[in-house]
């Protein structure tokens, strides 16, 4: 696997479909649970073998996010706990609920709203309804896939966890983790981070109605009413 932080050829053909699908959705109404059953309403198709492997390309991206070099393994200890915490060992990994994952980190680091279990729900129908059936799935090579999957894993833990410590450290450390989201964003998928908060933020309606438990949020906001281990 080769280590360089790039995006590969997929994922440039990824954030140039986000980028067309945050204009096209600007003033639509947010999407509507596509009728799966409920233990199919939080995933996707984009579903990916778990491969056991050193995250080579994960690392040196969350070595450029953080403008350090972190320490060794890291990367794998993110990985882990996003498959078997956030995604809660499932059998598969699924690209399409990461890529919610990591934009829904980065809306947190950038509004200091808790990423919770329905705000990403939410992240991922909009991914589900403007992006997964507009990109090649199967033809793209399973490496490249993978290697998505990974990077956005891999982040979604990392800043989620900057930003929960920036939450407990004052202003100064909150704006480190909006650079870090907003800097990780252009570079993997150049995304404009206010642009997408903006489309983010009209999908809350749907899930102000139903918060989410606290001891199930990912983010800043829980972290403030109640102190927790890091990740």
């Amino acid at each position: 696997m080769t280590s360089t932080a790039s995006p590969n050829r997929w994922q440039a053909a990824l954030g140039q479909r986000l980028a067309q699908a945050l204009e096209q959705s600007r003033f639509a109404h947010a999407p509507q649970a596509d009728g799966a059953p409920a233990h199919e309403a939080d995933a996707t198709r984009w579903r990916l073998p778990s491969r056991v492997a050193e995250p080579a390309v994960a690392a040196a991206v969350l070595n450029e996010m953080l403008g350090m070099s972190a320490q060794a393994g890291l990367a794998t200890h993110c990985l882990q706990h996003y498959r078997n915490q956030l995604a809660q060992g499932r059998a598969e990994d699924d690209l399409g609920v990461a890529l919610a994952a990591y934009l829904g980190a980065c809306r947190q680091a950038f509004d200091h709203e808790a990423l919770t279990p329905q705000r990403w729900q939410a992240i991922t129908q909009w991914v589900k309804a403007w992006v997964i059936d507009e990109l090649p799935w199967d033809d793209a090579p399973l490496a490249q896939r993978q290697d998505c999957f990974e990077r956005f894993a891999v982040l979604t833990v990392a800043l989620g966890e900057w930003t929960v410590q920036a939450s407990r450290q004052g202003s100064a450390q909150q704006a480190s983790a909006t650079w870090m989201a907003r800097n990780s964003l252009a570079r993997q998928l150049g995304l404009d981070l206010p642009a997408l908060c903006a489309v983010l933020r009209q999908l809350d309606g749907a899930t102000a109605a139903n918060p989410s438990a606290a001891h199930a949020e990912i983010g800043a906001a829980a972290y403030r009413q109640a102190k927790r281990d890091p990740v």
